[in-house]
Order: C-alpha cells, then sequence, then structure tokens
C-alpha cells in the first residue's frame, strides 16, 4: 500500500473543532480544497499514519486556517480566494535527538474563486540522520573518552552501547573525541560530516591496521568508512592526527539547501539551493519524459524522491548553454537519471508550466 494515497476525504469530518476553521467572508464565492497524502521512499520502519500527521493550512499573512491533526480535518475546506502554504508533518523537529525522522511535505497553492483545487502532499523524509559503528577495536582504544555529535542547532552525547540513529537539521555534524562525559572539555573533531535532507549516513569506525600505538588523546589513527542509506554517495576516510579532523571534500554538499516541495512556493528566491534526484527530462508544456532515450539537453526535472514519476510534483529545470549543462543533460549523461543533485539558480514560478529553477550558477552531484 506504501504507494496508494491516503485521501482525506475518508477521515472524520463531522468531528472537526469549528475553532480551527477560519469563514469565508460573505458575498464572495470560496474556493474548495482538497488534500491528499502519501508516502514515498519510506521504509517499512516508517509506517506513513494519516490520523498522527499535524496539517496546516496558512494563508499569505501567516493567518492559520486550519492547524491540527488529520484525523479531524473536514473532507473539503471552504477557502478565501488567495495563495495558502499547505503542510503536513508527523512530528515537529526542534533539537537534535535519537530515533526521531521527521516525515512530511509543504505545498504552495493559489486559490481563485469557485475553484475546487487538489494539493497533493508527499510524506518524505525532512531531517537527516547519522549513526556510529565501532570496531571492537575502536571501543577498546578508546572507551575511557568520550563521543559527541555536535551542531549548530544542538549536540547529542554518544555512548559506546548506543545503536541508535542520531537526527540532525541537514547540515554539517561534527564528530568530536573529548575527556569528559559533559561535552564541556576540549576535545579533537574526528570528522565532519555534511548530511543532506532524507538522508542517513552511517560512519564506521576503526584504528588504522598499519599503527601499533593508538595516541588517546589526538586520537591519531582512527579510520573512518562512510556508508549511507536513502543515498548514493561513499567514501573512506583515515586520520591521522596531523589536523583538526576532516571537513569533507573542497566540493563539499552545501548545507541550507531546500527541498524540491519548498523551492516550488518559493518564487523569485535567487540564488538559493535546491536538492532533489533527477527524474526527468524532455519536458513540455504539458509532458515529461521518465524514461531514456532523452533527447533534449536543455532542461531536466528534478524531485523530492528518486521514483517520481508524476510530473505535478516535479521541478522544472532549465540548462543553459555550458558546464551544468554538459554535465547535467540526460542526452549525453543517461547515468545521472534518479541521481541525487544540488543546484543553485533563480526559482521561478512557471518553465513549462511548472514551477521552475533557472539561471544555474552552481551544482553538486554527490
Amino acid at each position: 500500500m506504501k504507494n496508494l494515497p491516503i485521501l482525506l476525504a475518508a477521515l472524520a469530518a463531522l468531528t472537526t473543532p469549528l475553532s480551527c476553521l477560519v469563514p469565508v467572508p460573505a458575498k464572495v464565492e470560496p474556493a474548495r480544497l482538497h488534500i491528499t497524502l502519501e508516502p514515498v521512499g519510506s521504509r517499512s520502519a516508517d509506517p506513513l499514519d494519516a490520523g498522527s500527521y499535524s496539517l496546516c493550512i496558512e494563508d499569505a499573512s501567516g493567518k492559520k486556517h486550519f492547524d491540527g491533526l488529520l484525523r479531524d480535518c473536514p473532507a473539503e475546506f471552504e477557502l478565501s480566494p488567495g495563495n495558502y502554504t499547505v503542510s503536513a508533518y508527523n512530528s515537529s523537529f526542534e533539537l537534535p535527538d535519537f530515533d526521531c525522522p521527521q516525515f512530511g511535505d509543504a505545498r504552495s497553492v493559489t486559490l481563485t474563486e469557485g475553484q475546487v483545487a487538489e494539493v497533493h502532499l508527499t510524506a518524505t523524509q525532512q531531517n537527516a540522520g547519522l549513526r556510529l559503528q565501532p570496531t571492537e577495536r575502536f571501543v577498546a582504544n578508546f572507551r575511557d573518552r568520550a563521543l559527541f555529535l555536535r551542531s549548530t542547532k544542538g549536540n547529542l552525547g554518544w555512548g559506546w552501547d548506543e545503536h541508535r540513529t542520531a537526527f540532525f537539521f541537514p547540515g554539517k555534524v561534527a564528530l568530536t573525541m573529548e575527556s569528559g562525559d559533559t561535552g564541556t572539555s576540549s576535545g579533537t573533531t574526528i570528522y565532519t560530516a555534511d548530511i543532506g535532507r532524507g538522508e542517513i549516513m552511517t560512519l564506521k569506525l576503526d584504528v588504522a591496521e598499519n599503527l601499533t600505538k593508538v595516541d588517546p588523546v589526538t586520537a591519531a589513527g582512527i579510520t573512518i568508512y562512510v556508508d549511507t542509506l536513502r543515498t548514493r554517495t561513499s567514501r573512506e576516510f583515515a586520520w591521522d592526527g596531523s589536523t583538526a579532523g576532516d571537513s569533507g571534500p573542497s566540493d563539499a554538499l552545501p548545507a541550507g539547501s531546500v527541498s524540491v516541495a519548498q523551492a516550488s512556493g518559493m518564487a523569485g528566491s535567487s540564488g538559493i539551493w535546491v536538492c532533489g534526484y533527477i527524474v526527468g527530462g524532455d519536458l513540455t508544456s504539458s509532458g515529461c519524459s521518465f524514461e531514456g532515450p532523452f533527447s533534449s539537453r536543455t532542461n531536466l526535472a528534478i524531485a523530492d524522491s528518486p521514483s517520481c514519476s508524476e510530473r505535478e510534483r516535479c521541478m522544472s529545470v532549465q540548462l543553459a548553454v555550458g558546464d551544468i549543462r554538459n554535465a547535467l543533460n540526460l542526452v549525453d549523461n543517461p547515468s545521472n537519471l534518479g541521481r541525487r543533485v544540488y543546484l543553485k539558480g533563480d526559482v521561478v514560478e512557471a518553465y513549462y508550466r511548472l514551477p521552475g529553477l533557472q539561471k544555474l550558477s552552481e551544482y553538486r552531484l554527490p
């Protein structure tokens, strides 16, 4: 049932708290809004429980027209004409914590008087996960030390018997080794991971084979293997204690990027990073090809899920003549289909009648 839309019309409309709904002004024919929510790319361990998701409908002024559980929303919303943001999340993620993946989506919609509109929400992971897998040899050498995962939004201590996944806001997370168990003492940065939205990275910690002695103060000789879920990237890093740790490759993934769903509601924004998957190309005003071979080098379609095959859930991307087109277009690079990509550019309201990204200045293919 993974790809079966969950229709909100099946939820208990008669129990809707009237205080949650903002009435439509008199003499204005309301627009009617229907909402569906479905999971995409969720693992079996992350089931979609529609009733537990919180739904919010907010207008351009910030006024909330509904703010409550999906199980309490009506089968149909009557709203005044205007611009709205519709969002649904399984939890509110405010600080780093263990075992707390946040799934959800947000979409923008413009309603006109008398219109019947549909908004489709896709429940994808919004935060980023990191877990550590130390070898027995690593634990034996460093059990008297403390490990901490540090980010700008908060820190987590990592115990030697910990097996859970730690979740953070997308961006940089530093792994430090410290002498105390409170996280306040000075320590050594072992590794800095740059994890993206929807990514779960596994760091495998080991001691370098060619060392006869490990320095417990500088942590010299630590070997780190990077393995990831939900992404295609992997690399190996061996740290010799000569620097302050690894901060990733020179083309490290950009922090603070937004999802395709978020970017689709940001028309007029310039120079923003958008993270998505290349799912198709050969765009026209009403079509999109999701399978090769492709014939156009001038455009791409990206989405929040590599398995997306629905045009309305995509964002169009203009590929101007140059290095970016040469590296990304699906005619010359068919293996890019399904790959995660970071693109920096300007968001436009419509390109091939889809929210679009134009004037690309940078890209990353992890």
